[in-house]
Parts: structure tokens; C-alpha cells; sequence
């Protein structure tokens, strides 16, 4: 069994926001997805203990999920032209 947090968004193009932060100083392990509907979109997850960020670009009308350690903060950025809507949810095992 995983405990899980999510979030919506509904955001405007250019417009970056942020849907997570771990309250674990070495940060969180989990896997991320983002189930993104109509413009594409950039996932941005920052880490802990000077690991790069894990960025990727989201396509509209798409899904994806990655299993990452150490996680500090889970953002988003439209970088569509159109309003971006969709989800983001981290899974954190047991």
C-alpha cells in the first residue's frame, strides 16, 4: 500500500507553480505522475543534497510517472499556449 497526495492545476500559459514540498529534511522517495490534458507542460522536481533537478516536458493530452529519491519540491510550468489543466499525484511506499 502507498499513501498518495495529489493535486490539480488549472494554470495559465508561462505561469509555473508548485504542488509539493517534503517535510523530511533528506526528502521524499516516491514516484510522480502527471496526467496532463490539452498544452504541453514542464514537470520540475528539485532534490536534496545537491542532486540535479529532474526536469521533463509533458506533451498535452498525456501521462507520465517517474520513481525518483530524495524529492524536495514537485512543480509545474505551462509552457503551452492555452490554459493547462490536469493533475499531479506522488506515491510514497510504506
Amino acid at each position: 500500500m502507498a499513501l498518495v497526495t495529489g493535486a490539480s492545476y488549472n494554470q495559465d500559459p508561462g505561469v509555473g507553480r508548485g504542488y509539493f514540498s517534503s517535510f523530511e529534511p533528506l526528502g521524499t522517495n516516491g514516484t510522480v505522475q502527471i496526467n496532463n490534458s490539452n498544452v504541453p507542460v514542464r514537470l520540475v522536481i528539485t532534490r536534496y543534497g545537491g542532486l540535479p533537478p529532474f526536469e521533463v516536458d509533458i506533451p498535452g493530452n498525456s501521462t507520465f510517472a517517474v520513481s525518483i529519491n530524495h524529492i524536495q519540491t514537485i512543480g509545474v510550468l505551462n509552457i503551452g499556449g492555452l490554459i493547462a489543466s490536469g493533475s499531479v499525484n506522488l506515491f510514497i511506499p510504506e
